[in-house]
């Protein structure tokens, strides 16, 4: 009898705990895109570093248009779909050339 006891024990415990590390291992998306937009994301960055923009304040978006593509910082609590910045911080943008990777322009935007 209690080896019964003890085995369903172990069992319940068993279940219970990998029903608690399915759970927990999930995690939270903050943002999904294109591989292809990283490059694009990490050559604006030296931008972004060269203006000290806080980026822990900005949202992200890549905009491929068809010679080139713009990375765009727009405030956090700026409505998505918005360009500029309506808060504290000023929404700022870098168009990159497509052919030689090389940025064509870069400033904020209001």
């Amino acid at each position: 009898m209690i080896r019964i006891l003890a085995a369903a024990i172990l069992v319940a415990s068993t279940l219970t705990w990998s029903g608690t590390m399915t759970k927990t291992s999930r995690l939270g998306v903050a943002a999904e895109l294109p591989g292809s937009s990283l490059k694009w994301i990490h050559i604006a960055e030296g931008e972004f570093e060269r203006k000290r923009l806080d980026l822990d304040k900005y949202r992200v978006s890549v905009v491929e248009e068809k010679d080139s593509v713009v990375v765009i910082l727009t405030g956090l609590n700026v409505p998505k779909g918005v360009r500029g910045s309506i808060g504290p911080y000023p929404g700022y943008e870098v168009e990159i050339s497509k052919k030689d990777m090389k940025v064509l322009r870069s400033n904020y935007t209001r």
